[in-house]
């Protein structure tokens, strides 16, 4: 075989019901599908039908890498997870991402992806040792947490394996259940349970290999024009939210830049360290950037941090890592370390009647956010991005876990300890619901199962509420939608199968940049004119937002398919003075071309991730005719929330100072987005000429056979 460069050339399979272990050549067949989420879903198709339940034998797991990772790409770190939804309305594809390091050693071992097949009978894992694979007993592992049983496997296997598993959710079948790598990187989207169902506990891998690089001399010199005149922050939040010496700007909003001189990792060890000034070109600083701690909890976040961590390849760090000395009085770890999500809003969400503070004026969040970001982890429970926990101060709040529980179940829980803000209430509710104790352990059903359960109806999802941020009927809230993005950002939330994850909008609408003199140039000489709103000053839709929305949407894809971290990618701003703050948004495809030894375009890699956003919509149009008797995803999964249009009831849409949508509006942009995607206007499905241009006649056939394919 000629040398292959950029990808692994393996794929590997492993069939937990036979113990069958079988590799196969990534290339050809795999490669107009690049990597990542673009071989899972390659896969999931060929290969999984989608009559096909979850928790079923014949349900996969394709955890895939792409020809980016592990070849020093800055930011490119990540893993891609695919399969099937156990817990969405129509139960179709959706996909996990996670970080850390494990994504380097699966390449460093020779694969591109591996294939979980079959179940077991006994719990096991699974054993990666470049091409010495094998199932390992993981008896003694079953009814641990996650940190237990990550040390355990890499004490067993060896200290130069990653290893990631799943918790007690993923092993009671939890709907909301994640893989967890480390001691907080998660993969979530329910692939906890769909792991559990195959009586697997994880995964170890070590890989003494290489990625080869086609031309080594150019990818050096792109990741340091990138590192040097690009990048900027987490979410690659280009200018800083403290005024440093060097920049001609300061944030504008609250930005994910927060370090700056006075910025200090108060329990580094050998003493604080100020962050200092960290100028645009200066690589040595980029490290110091994020400090996201303070983002999350404020300038207390600074009494408790460590240090900056991260994934592989990654100078950002967006991982604040903390000694939260205040849970030793409680009995509890102190070391933690989480971003996003559950390092702050979720675990405080299980505290209805408020929190309280415990040494400071205003730790309670930091304190109770960290420790329940640890136990969610440790027990891989998923959060659905907040809507656990919104959820859980819905129904406390609204009388209804009291009208739903046994006089028995109510009494027994420590309500006290929720009332008193104490952080062991953490340790009750989230083992209850991973446990699957008592109807109060609903919420790990997710939204749709538990308003079956509960009788909740759509009103719920409708509701003009803080705590309801559902963005469409489907089961899963916003992710940086309509408040960040206008149009642009409701027309890509409501197109997958669970929370977006698009972070494309946001990089750029929360970089801190001046509106006038950074952001609406530089978009507009990328998009044309008016393809961008001032924050609170929406206008109606236009082409130009359409080809924004477009394009976020297939750079998203792409990310998954390359696997690098789209909180950075893509390079839409830039940190420099010196280059008026653009960007450059074709520098992946120049990374790919050095990588490979291919010629790739910026045209070449939006062609394969859209083709790859059709296997995405194709998949979804039959899965909701299977499991929702519907052949019009226009009416039933492209539904808007009510309360994107009914909010703020002071404003009309479009006034200045309101962030609410117009129905007519989102009506008329959702008919522009399928004609850019080649959807039918009505139905919202691919036409026969859309798949058959992206090499898919296969699923036109099939949405045929359906009798869904439009006409």
């Amino acid at each position: 075989m000629s040398t292959i460069y950029g990808w692994a050339g393996k794929i590997l399979r492993v069939n937990f019901t036979t113990g069958a272990i079988t590799t196969e050549d990534t290339l050809p067949k795999y490669h107009d599908y690049v990597g990542g989420m673009g071989i899972g879903y390659k896969i999931i198709w060929d290969e999984v039908p989608m009559e096909t339940k979850a928790y079923d034998e014949a349900s996969k797991v394709v955890i895939a890498v792409g020809p980016l990772t592990a070849t020093g790409v800055p930011c490119s770190g990540r893993t891609n997870i695919s399969f099937l939804s156990s817990w969405s309305k129509g139960y179709s594809i959706v996909d996990a991402h996670m970080g850390g390091h494990i994504a380097h050693n699966i390449k460093f071992a020779g694969y591109d992806a591996i294939v979980l097949e079959g179940q077991s009978e006994t719990p096991v894992y699974l054993k990666i040792e470049d091409d010495k694979v094998s199932i390992e007993d993981a008896s003694d592992l079953w009814g641990k947490g996650t940190f237990a049983a990550n040390a355990a496997i890499a004490k067993a296997c060896g200290p130069e394996f990653d290893v990631a598993t799943i918790g007690q959710a993923g092993e009671n079948l939890v709907n909301m259940s994640c893989l967890i790598t480390s001691v907080g990187n998660s993969g979530g989207a329910g692939v906890g349970a769909i792991l559990g169902s195959k009586k697997v506990k994880g995964i170890a891998v070590r890989g003494t290999g290489c990625v080869r690089i086609a031309d080594a001399k150019t990818q050096k010199e792109l990741c340091d024009y990138v590192l040097r005149d690009l990048i900027g922050s987490n979410n690659n939040h280009n200018v800083p939210t403290r005024p440093q010496s060097w920049a001609e700007y300061t944030s504008t909003v609250k930005n994910r830049w927060q370090g700056g001189p006075g910025v200090t990792w108060g329990k580094a060890p050998g003493g604080a360290i100020d962050t200092g000034e960290q100028p645009s070109g200066d690589i040595n600083r980029i490290g110091y950037r994020a400090t996201k701690g303070v983002f999350d909890y404020s300038d207390l976040a600074q009494k408790y941090i460590v240090k900056s961590g991260g994934c592989a390849s990654c100078p950002i760090r967006c991982y604040s890592e903390y000694d939260i000395d205040v849970l030793a009085e409680y009995d509890l770890p102190t070391k933690t370390s989480n971003t996003c999500a559950p390092a702050g809003s979720v675990p405080t969400g299980f505290y209805p009647e408020g929190i309280h503070d415990f040494k400071d004026e205003g730790d309670a969040k930091i304190v109770i956010g960290q420790y329940g970001s640890r136990v969610l982890d440790d027990y891989g429970l998923w959060c659905n991005y907040g809507n656990i926990s919104r959820e859980f101060t819905y129904c406390y709040n609204n009388g209804i876990i009291k009208e739903h529980l046994s006089e028995e179940e109510w009494n027994s829980i420590p309500w006290d300890l929720m009332k008193d803000g104490d952080p062991r209430w953490l340790d009750f509710i989230i083992d209850a619901i991973a446990t699957k104790k008592g109807e109060i352990s609903r919420f790990g059903e997710g939204t749709l199962g538990l308003m079956a359960a509960w009788g909740l109806d759509d009103s719920y999802l409708d509701a003009v509420d803080s705590q309801n941020q559902n963005v469409g009927h489907n089961g899963y809230p916003k992710h940086h939608s309509s408040e960040d993005v206008w149009q642009t950002g409701l027309l890509y939330n409501i197109m997958y199968n669970r929370d977006c994850m698009v972070h494309v909008g946001t990089n750029f609408v929360r970089s801190g940049s001046p509106f006038n003199e950074v952001i609406k140039p530089v978009l507009e000489g990328y998009f044309g004119e008016g393809c961008v709103d001032a924050p609170k000053a929406y206008t109606p839709i236009n082409e130009n937002k359409v080809k924004l929305a477009k394009w976020c949407f297939l750079q998203k894809q792409w990310s998954d398919m390359a696997t690098i971290c789209d909180w950075v990618w893509p390079m839409t701003l830039s940190s420099s003075p010196a280059r008026n703050y653009v960007g450059d948004i074709e520098v992946d495809s120049k990374f790919l071309t050095a990588v490979t030894g291919e010629t790739w375009s910026q045209d070449d890699l939006l062609f394969a991730a859209e083709r790859v956003s059709q296997m995405l919509r194709v998949m979804t149009a039959i899965s909701f005719k299977i499991n929702e008797n519907t052949d019009n995803l226009r009416t039933t999964h492209d539904v808007f929330s009510a309360w994107v249009f009914d909010k703020e009831p002071e404003f009309k849409a479009f006034e200045e100072g309101t962030v609410k949508m117009d129905r007519e509006d989102m009506d008329k942009a959702l008919t522009m987005f399928y004609e850019a995607m080649g959807w039918d206007t009505e139905t919202g499905i691919p036409t026969r000429a859309t798949l058959e241009k992206f090499g898919l006649s296969d699923m036109a056939d099939k949405l045929e056979e359906y009798g869904i394919l439009p006409a």
